[in-house]
């Protein structure tokens, strides 16, 4: 119904007289059976490349290419594991070594202001023996009061120049005995307005505490007798007899 409605329009207005007249050609309108969409659609200005080398060429340079820039970065890491780990063993060693020499001092510090059988200890010891004592005072012609009493210095050596005591050495030696025991010497200066002496220490290891005994101690004043604040115990050999022989009956030990 719909075509030959359009067909009557045509005839009308003379364009169609069978088919449609375009100079000496006919062209007959034909209905479209179906519409049927595609893929293929070509785009103007676009051209597409297609490389001619091969494949398997291209991958085996591309291999090559990573495989020795793999070598290079293996090469690289283990010189800079190497450095890093050398590194950190010095720093260790030396970090050990500060923190082992730290704590020498320390130790060595705290044994001679702490201990009770260092320099200090009994240095001062042996100077409140001889503050306290009333013959050794006089001795050092001190001038004491009932209110007030002579303070004394006490110092090491006066073989330096410094004029500061404090800064002058006590002279102390440790050494065994023959009794198989250490024994602590000691010398120091004691000094009074008046007069300048010399004191003597001894002291042996002991077997009951930390604290080491006081065997011997005496002061030498310039004009004036040795004063003994403690007296050695001097151990006699026992008596022989003629030609080292003791020619009595020997006695029976209970």
């Amino acid at each position: 119904m719909l075509r030959s409605l359009l067909l009557k329009k045509v005839q009308n207005k003379g364009l169609y007289n069978g088919g449609l007249q375009f100079g000496r050609q006919d062209v007959w309108l034909k209905p479209i059976a179906s519409f049927k969409p595609t893929n293929n659609i070509h785009i103007v200005g676009q051209t597409n490349s297609y490389s001619t080398f091969n494949a398997r060429a291209t991958g085996n340079s591309s291999g090559s290419s990573s495989g020795s820039g793999q070598a290079k970065k293996k090469k690289i890491s283990i010189w800079a594991k190497f450095k890093a780990f050398s590194t950190f063993a010095v720093s260790g060693v030396l970090v050990v070594g500060a923190s082992g020499l730290a704590g020498l001092v320390i130790y060595l510090i705290l044994s001679e202001l702490f201990s009770p059988s260092g320099d200090t200890r009994m240095f001062n010891r042996a100077v409140s023996v001889v503050e306290t004592d009333p013959a050794a005072r006089q001795l050092l012609q001190c001038q004491d009061s009932e209110s007030h009493k002579e303070r004394l210095k006490a110092y090491g050596e006066l073989l330096t120049d410094d004029r500061w005591t404090r800064n002058r050495p006590i002279s102390s030696v440790r050494r065994i005995g023959r009794d198989g025991k250490e024994h602590h010497y000691m010398r120091f200066h004691v000094e009074s307005k008046a007069k300048l002496a010399l004191v003597h220490v001894e002291a042996r290891q002991s077997e009951t505490s930390y604290v080491p005994d006081v065997i011997s101690m005496y002061m030498d004043v310039p004009g004036e007798k040795r004063y003994y604040f403690i007296k050695p115990k001097v151990s006699l050999p026992p008596r022989k007899g003629f030609l080292g022989v003791n020619w009595g009956p020997k006695k029976e030990k209970d």
